[in-house]
């Protein structure tokens, strides 16, 4: 199955695009395609994970515009189309 991966400010300057296509197997989660992510794009896993392996805490991640954390977290499964993306907090006044 084809999942899409959209990437913003830091990620889309690491690779040059906004998007990567990823091929995924049935039942994929979350965390699974964005560690494929990683391992395609390597200076984006440097962005995305800690050294021990962990989403950093200041991302939030999402599936097709819903925030993980009120799903399954980095556990939910993905759908053939499903689109992921992450992103820091914007803060500001």
């Amino acid at each position: 199955m084809k999942v899409t991966v959209k990437l913003f400010g830091e990620f889309r300057e690491a690779v040059g695009r906004d998007r990567v296509e990823l091929e995924v197997p049935a039942g994929t989660t979350c965390g699974q395609a964005l560690r494929q992510l990683a391992k395609l794009e390597p200076q984006v896993g440097k962005l995305l994970f800690t050294g021990e392996g962990k989403v950093r805490d200041h991302l939030h991640v999402f599936v097709n515009g819903r925030n993980v954390a009120t799903l399954q977290g980095l556990d939910t499964r993905l759908a053939d189309g499903d689109v992921v993306s992450f992103f820091p907090p914007i803060g500001g006044g």
